[in-house]
Parts: C-alpha cells; sequence; structure tokens
C-alpha cells in the first residue's frame, strides 16, 4: 500500500487506510484433511510504503518518520527510512558516472529566497515547528482550513468580494488581498482567500513599490475585475484601507479614491467613501457619486481586536485557503462527476503566471500570519501581536495584516447575521396567551 504525499494526507485517511494491511498474506486454509499449509509458499508480506517531503511536527506521517527510524537505527528489519534530500537530483550518477541533474541549485536557492521555511520542508525535509502558546494560528489550523480550489482572478455572480489594502511605498509590501464570501448553510457566512498581490515596481532595481498613483490605478483595476461587467460596485461587498500610523492611508489614497474616475476602456465609474469616518464628516454631500463602501481602519485602535476576531474565525474553520502550491505550470481540477462510477472527472489546468504568482502570495500569508506571536508587557496591561525578534528582520507581516483586515469584515458580516437570525426568532416565537390555573 502506497500512500503518496503523505504528510498532506488526513492522519484519519491514514489510519483508516492501514487497516486493510493488518491481514497475514500467508493465511490459507483447505477443506481437505490433508492439507499442510507448511507446505506452500511463502507470499510477500503486505508492505506499507509512505512517500513524502515534511509538512508540520504535529501530523502522522512525521511521528511515523521519527519512530521508524529509530526502529531502523536499533536493527529491526521490518522498518527502513530513506531521507532523501535536494542534493540527490542535482547531483546525479548513474553507474557511478555523473549524469544529468533532475533538480538545479538555481531553483532550489531561488525557492529559499522567495519562502525559506516550504523551501526548507520541500527540498531538506526539514518539518515547520509550531512556535509554542504564544503562536495565534497554527500549521495545523492552517492546514485543517484548505480547500482545494483556485486563485480566482475574476467576478463570478455566486459570491461578494471584500478586499483588503495594506499600502506602502519604500519600507514595507503593498499588499492587496481579495476574499470571497458566501452563506454555507452549516457554518454561516465563509470566506475563502482567493487572490493577493504585491504591488512591486518591476522596473526598479531595488524594486520599490509603485508609486502611489498607479497603486490606486492597480487597486481599481482590481476593483473591477471581481464587479464585472455590472452596475458599480454591485459585488464589491467593502474595499478595507489600513489607515497607518501616520495616516497615510487616508491623506494619499482614501482622498484620491473620493472622485469619479474612468478606466481604460473610457467607461466613467464612480468613488468611494467612508462616510462614518470622522475625517469624511459631510463629504458625502460635496461627493455625492461617492460608493459608501470604503473602511478605513485604524491599526492603534483596532489591532488587538482584529487579531482576536481572526483567532477565533480560524479556530471556527470559516476562512479558507487554496492547498498549498507545489510550483508547477499546471494542477488537476474537478470537471463534473461520471454518472456511472460516481467518482470525479479530472482536467488538467494550465496555471497563467497570474495564478502562480497569486498562488505564492497566498502561502507566504500563511507563513506570515503562523509567524505572528502574541506577547504581553510585564504589567499584563498590554497585548501584542507581531513577529517574534527572530524573524522580524526576515520576513514581512504585511499579507498577513490584510488576512487581519479581511476577518474583520467576516466577523461583522457573521456577527450580523448572528442578531438577523435572533430577531426572526423572536419575531417567528408563538406568544404565550394560555396559563395554567389550578382550583
Amino acid at each position: 500500500m502506497f500512500f503518496d504525499e503523505a504528510a498532506f494526507c488526513a492522519d484519519e485517511l491514514i489510519v483508516v487506510c492501514e487497516a486493510f494491511a493488518t491481514q497475514n498474506t500467508d493465511f490459507v486454509t483447505d477443506t481437505d484433511d490433508s492439507y499442510n499449509p507448511e507446505t506452500q509458499p511463502r507470499k510477500v508480506p503486505t508492505q506499507l510504503v509512505y512517500a513524502s517531503s515534511q509538512d508540520t511536527m504535529d501530523k502522522l506521517f512525521y511521528r511515523y518518520y521519527k519512530n521508524f527510524a529509530k526502529r531502523m537505527i536499533a536493527g529491526d528489519r521490518d522498518y527502513f527510512v530513506c531521507d532523501m534530500i535536494c542534493d540527490v537530483a542535482i547531483q546525479v550518477y548513474m553507474n557511478g558516472k555523473p549524469y544529468k541533474a533532475l533538480l538545479t541549485r538555481d531553483k532550489v536557492e531561488a525557492a529559499l529566497k522567495s519562502n525559506a521555511s516550504k523551501a526548507r520542508r520541500e527540498y531538506f525535509n526539514v518539518p515547520e515547528r509550531d512556535g509554542g502558546v504564544n503562536q495565534i494560528v497554527k500549521w495545523g489550523t492552517v492546514r485543517r482550513n484548505e480547500r482545494k480550489y483556485l486563485p480566482q482572478l475574476y467576478w463570478d455572480k455566486q459570491y461578494k468580494y471584500v478586499i483588503a489594502f495594506d499600502p506602502a511605498r519604500t519600507m514595507d509590501n503593498s499588499i492587496v488581498s481579495v476574499m470571497r464570501i458566501y452563506n454555507d448553510p452549516e457554518n454561516g457566512m465563509c470566506g475563502d482567500i482567493i487572490n493577493c498581490v504585491n504591488m512591486v515596481d518591476l522596473a526598479n532595481a531595488k524594486k520599490y513599490k509603485m508609486d502611489s498613483n498607479r497603486q490606486i490605478d492597480e487597486l481599481r483595476d482590481i476593483i473591477l475585475h471581481y464587479n464585472g461587467q455590472n452596475p458599480d460596485y454591485e459585488y464589491i461587498d467593502t474595499l478595507m484601507v489600513d489607515q497607518g500610523a501616520g495616516g497615510g492611508g487616508t491623506s494619499t489614497y482614501a482622498d484620491g479614491l473620493l472622485n469619479n474616475w474612468t478606466d481604460k476602456s473610457g467607461t466613467e465609474h464612480r468613488g468611494f467613501i467612508d462616510a462614518n469616518h470622522e475625517l469624511y464628516e459631510g463629504y458625502d454631500a460635496r461627493y455625492p457619486d461617492a460608493v459608501d463602501k470604503l473602511r478605513l481602519i485604524s491599526p492603534r485602535k483596532f489591532r488587538s481586536v482584529m487579531f482576536e476576531e481572526l483567532i477565533e474565525l480560524m479556530n471556527l474553520g470559516v476562512i479558507h485557503f487554496p492547498l498549498e502550491y507545489n510550483g508547477g505550470d499546471y494542477v488537476q481540477v474537478t470537471d463534473g462527476v461520471d454518472k456511472t462510477t460516481g467518482q470525479e472527472i479530472l482536467k488538467t489546468h494550465e496555471l497563467s503566471l497570474e495564478e502562480q504568482t497569486i498562488w505564492v502570495n497566498i502561502d507566504l500569508m500563511k507563513n506570515e500570519i503562523t509567524s505572528m506571536q502574541k506577547t504581553t508587557n510585564s504589567e499584563n496591561t498590554t497585548v501584542t501581536y507581531a513577529l517574534p525578534p527572530d524573524r522580524i528582520h526576515k520576513m514581512h507581516d504585511d499579507r498577513a495584516y490584510t488576512l487581519v483586515l479581511l476577518a474583520h469584515r467576516l466577523y461583522e458580516l457573521r456577527r450580523k447575521d448572528k442578531v438577523r437570525q435572533s430577531a426572526v426568532e423572536t419575531m417567528t416565537a408563538p406568544p404565550i396567551c394560555i396559563s395554567n390555573i389550578d382550583f
């Protein structure tokens, strides 16, 4: 029995399938009194093979890897563990002579620069270790919330979309993330992370971000992609913008979104306004066409609350991610169900460069959010959510923060839905008009 990519299989699936290999293949019986099972040739015993790169230390695959290695080292010939890192595929030999490499060193180094933790798992078999009690989101939680879907680039009438924007110009990344929201019959309002874009100026040698004007243009294009050919912002639930510690999100970006604008095809579109924000009180009269779907979020006021909301939603399993990207150009997707066999019909989908980039950024988002830790000061009066000191200069947290913004909006929608359901239940409850009188 062969388990491919065993580290990414559900532990329950492995345990259930292993039960089919418990029977002794040498067990044979016969109704003939003269039958002697000792004279029968022995059969090859059932073997269990687990092949995979590493994932996290809490997965069954890693526990097997560790325990089976101990049994093999102790001399138990029923167990064999082979740990092949990327060097085996880079320095290839055939019959003792150098052979064409299956993998190049450049690809490994590029993967280490892009997502070091993932590259260590894939190419060096180093499992992820959760960050202890202070880690706000465990890798196991992320894996449970992964679903089999592709990044989505354009509008789909089945969903509405929440867009989160954490702008920056020089030091940090400027990230736009998109979540599609829908009402699940069992879990209520849920959200799928479907896009994550880093607004880097590719023409700049130092990889600075785009200037604010081009960032606004790019943001508007993303908004149009998820609204489709529909009236302005019909399918856009909310545009969440980080106000910034110095208010840069307000002066540069929120102000720039107030006016109507014209897209590349010459069609005019309405602007955005946060009519409930103190800075824009009365501005709805100045900008009557602006749609009140912009929300400016102050990190000083709401950061801790929003992180707590994200933790709750992740534990509930209502925020979903696509499965981890394997780095390939093609992926198998479901194309209906075979009516005769009841099995899924798979077809090969060629990933565009944009889809691949989005998928990589979503994986980086997972890595960032699982690196965030919760700390308190010595007086237990202040709670901080940030990267640990050993990672603060090695990675960013902007993708994680856009995820926090998206979770904040989903939390609001779920709260409104609960209030609405409670109101309906109260209204539909029959009045109690009869009392029992005991004479």
